[in-house]
């Protein structure tokens, strides 16, 4: 990544109240007494940027929203599809941060493997990553850093600075006029065009099963709004592709496999004041990513947000440097 640079942080949630104050001090007219004119102070409001208009999820299946709601939106919605649990994350209110693990991809790096204890009052989920970082091509993108180069063609989920995200193949899905702060690259793409690709047919394209080919499956996909669907379950490689589908998924990809490591867990503030998770999908504990782990994750914070009639905030801003790519 040898032309990209680190740039500063970036700065917090836009379109705050500015106030402007101005006064013209007193003129004297010649041959006529001093007078003196003073115009008084003045205050400019910016306007505030209204709430993004409610946005839900799509696809063949009844979605239940779960959790925290933010301006009045739930920011999170769970379904069901066979043997597949889903989720559903807002495309307007949530900002995604790729978590690289204690051990692996080849740290250290910041956070621990864990969600910071400072940001997990934003929490919304987490859910685990994709392949450990010797068995899949590409790269990794946290924290203002690399690990490996991407690669083009290869399914990749991907953060903007401003918290919007997308999956899709890197070299063909990505704006390039926006800054990207985070990738998580993983085999393949499995959903393209709303439909399950080619290679979603061919088992041995997507990993190996300690089970068989209907195993522990997690996949990753965009709607056409933008929403972010996750989909987990045991489940052969096209049947991951069709979970996805059926949560409205244009486009996805499949994430990690294996009983070990396929979790989707919602994070609340509990009557304490503290987080706490409680499991969506898979079975490796409820609090699992506020303590360090060892494999990558993708957490889910609330995005900051202006409150529409003032200046007061919910949620995080950038959470890390951007990495300009």
């Amino acid at each position: 990544m040898g032309g990209r640079r680190v740039a500063a942080a970036v700065a917090g949630v836009a379109a705050l109240v500015a106030t402007a104050a101005t006064a013209a001090g007193g003129a004297t007219k010649p041959h006529s007494p001093s007078t003196s004119t003073t115009t008084a102070p003045t205050t400019t409001t910016v306007p505030l940027p209204a709430p993004p208009p409610p946005v839900s999820p799509g696809g063949s299946v009844t979605w239940q929203p779960t959790g925290r709601s933010v301006v009045g939106q739930p920011v999170l919605y769970v379904a069901s599809y066979g043997a597949a649990g889903l989720a559903w994350m807002h495309p307007k209110l949530v900002r995604p941060t790729v978590v690289p693990g204690a051990g692996d991809p080849g740290g250290p790096w910041p956070w621990g493997g864990q969600v910071a204890p400072d940001q997990q009052p934003f929490l919304v989920a987490a859910f685990n990553g994709g392949f450990k970082w010797f068995d899949f091509s590409g790269g990794v993108v946290a924290f203002g850093r690399a690990f490996r180069d991407l690669a083009p063609g290869i399914a990749s989920f991907v953060v903007f600075a401003d918290g919007s995200f997308t999956v899709g193949m890197w070299g063909r899905d990505v704006n390039p006029a926006l800054n990207v702060v985070a990738v998580r690259q993983n085999l393949g793409m499995l959903v393209d065009g709303g439909a399950p690709t080619p290679a979603a047919g061919a088992p041995g394209n997507w990993g190996a099963s300690v089970a068989g080919v209907a195993t522990m499956r997690s996949g990753l996909g965009v709607d056409a709004n933008g929403g972010l669907v996750w989909a987990g379950g045991r489940l052969s490689p096209l049947d991951l592709a069709n979970a996805l589908i059926a949560g409205g998924a244009v486009r996805g990809m499949q994430m990690d496999i294996n009983p070990d490591w396929v979790n989707f867990n919602e994070y609340d503030p509990g009557p304490d004041g503290v987080v706490h998770g409680s499991r969506v999908y898979g079975a490796t504990g409820t609090d699992r990513y506020l303590h360090p782990d060892g494999r990558d994750f993708v957490a889910i914070f609330i995005r900051g947000t202006v409150l529409t009639g003032s200046a007061d905030k919910v949620g995080t801003p950038a959470l890390h440097a951007d990495l300009h790519i």
